[in-house]
């Protein structure tokens, strides 16, 4: 499947109503999926671990107040009946600000590891903005840029916090029948990898782990 972000949604059998669901795929990274619950809480989850509320994601962006997290998407959470945003930041746990967000986040990525404000930040960068890490590759942002409506540059190829707010933005108004989901099986979301970047694949590989023999063997010999 080509890098970029995806859209599906379900039918709740109980309501009949559509829930959303998305995955950002990176070419290299950690994959993300959101979903959407019947008791409308919207929620993330990083390379298949722990569930969080998207709205905890948000606050270790910055956002850490419920007041921001609601100005952001005021005008598309809209439906009295189905307030997604508020209803996800009363089950949201890391409430009062951003390092707190951080080290709730911290200890459902890393369960079993001791969290400390030092180590939810170098997790959080690695993750999602360190371009060692993390590659949309020149398809992957352009083909998100295309569908979440952004004009960031194509050089751009990690993420960003307007890449976020605008995917969750999008999911909202999909669950009101506004945005229309994708169909994953289109051929226009599939691609051809090129021999010339799967050698590239290989030697970045190789390239990386002479890195670590090499910081290896510098630091016994020091």
């Amino acid at each position: 499947r080509s890098p970029g972000v995806y859209f599906t949604a379900t039918q709740d059998p109980s309501t009949g109503r559509l829930l959303s669901s998305a995955k950002l795929i990176p070419n290299r990274g950690a994959w993300m999926e959101f979903e959407t619950s019947n008791r409308d809480v919207i929620s993330v989850k990083v390379d298949r671990r722990r569930k969080s509320p998207v709205s905890m994601l948000l606050r270790t962006l910055g956002y850490s107040t419920d007041a921001e997290i609601h100005e952001l998407f005021e005008d598309v959470d809209v439906d009295p009946e189905h307030p997604y945003i508020k209803t996800t930041i009363s089950k949201d746990t890391a409430v009062g600000s951003q390092e707190e967000a951080l080290l709730e986040f911290y200890r459902r990525l890393r369960p079993g590891e001791p969290p400390s404000i030092d180590n939810a930040k170098n997790l959080m960068d690695n993750l999602f903005f360190n371009s060692r890490r993390y590659d949309l590759s020149g398809v992957g942002r352009y083909k998100l840029n295309r569908r979440l409506g952004l004009d960031t540059s194509s050089e751009d190829r990690t993420l960003s916090a307007k890449d976020i707010i605008s995917l969750i933005r999008t999911m909202i108004q999909i669950n009101l029948g506004v945005e229309k989901v994708d169909d994953i099986d289109h051929l226009g979301n599939r691609r051809v990898r090129a021999v010339g970047e799967l050698l590239q694949n290989q030697v970045r590989v190789g390239l990386l782990r002479m890195e670590r023999v090499i910081k290896e063997r510098m630091t016994t010999q020091m």
